[in-house]
């Protein structure tokens, strides 16, 4: 019988602890917190006509947190592949090829200025360590992402589980799946 979307919302903030448990990717050799500004999309970042990165606002909500909560901010694809959005790419009449030529390109955009920022700090005596541009493509930033959408509007929690799961493990098919299973058995223990 398949799960209930509520039941996947549990079970996906159970899997999201188990990533973070189990893989390396949430872990650091020295722990870093950077403030993480928490609404950082296009309408809080001030920018010069070239698109340098001028100033942050809004920060009433930034705090500190582990480095691996950076991430792309929506309406960027949380949940596209990397393969499935170079193949989207490669067609020119994909129906989504428009949309996510903009976004890709916004994205490194916004990588591109980032690593210049941090440029900038660096030679100012003042480095990102690690660095935060880098890590907005890696796995950790995409399931921190992916993790916060469960129970929302962009995409059912079944999806956006089955998602972290293919980032954390790679895991796809019969192999997520069985996965999953487990981590039902798992969670249905704990509620006794």
């Amino acid at each position: 019988m398949p799960l209930s979307p509520i039941v996947f919302c549990v079970l996906g903030a159970l899997v999201f602890c188990d990533i973070v448990s189990r893989t390396e990717m949430f872990k650091d050799e020295k722990p870093s917190f950077h403030l993480n500004h928490m609404d950082l999309g296009a309408q809080n970042i001030l920018v010069d006509d070239d698109f340098n990165f001028l100033a942050i606002i809004d920060l009433e909500f930034a705090q500190t947190a582990p480095v691996q909560v950076n991430h792309f901010p929506l309406p960027f694809p949380l949940i596209s592949s990397n393969a499935s959005i170079r193949e989207i790419l490669q067609d020119l009449k994909h129906v989504a090829f428009s949309n996510v030529s903009r976004q890709t390109a916004a994205q490194t955009t916004c990588q591109q200025k980032l690593q210049d920022a941090e440029r900038n700090l660096a030679q100012k005596g003042r480095p990102v360590v690690p660095s935060i541009a880098d890590g907005l493509y890696g796995p950790a930033s995409r399931i921190y992402a992916v993790s916060e959408k469960l129970g929302g509007s962009w995409g059912t929690s079944e999806e956006l589980t089955y998602e972290m799961v293919r980032l954390a493990f790679g895991f796809d098919g019969d192999e997520a799946k069985e996965y999953l299973d487990k981590m039902e058995t798992k969670m249905k223990a704990q509620q006794g």
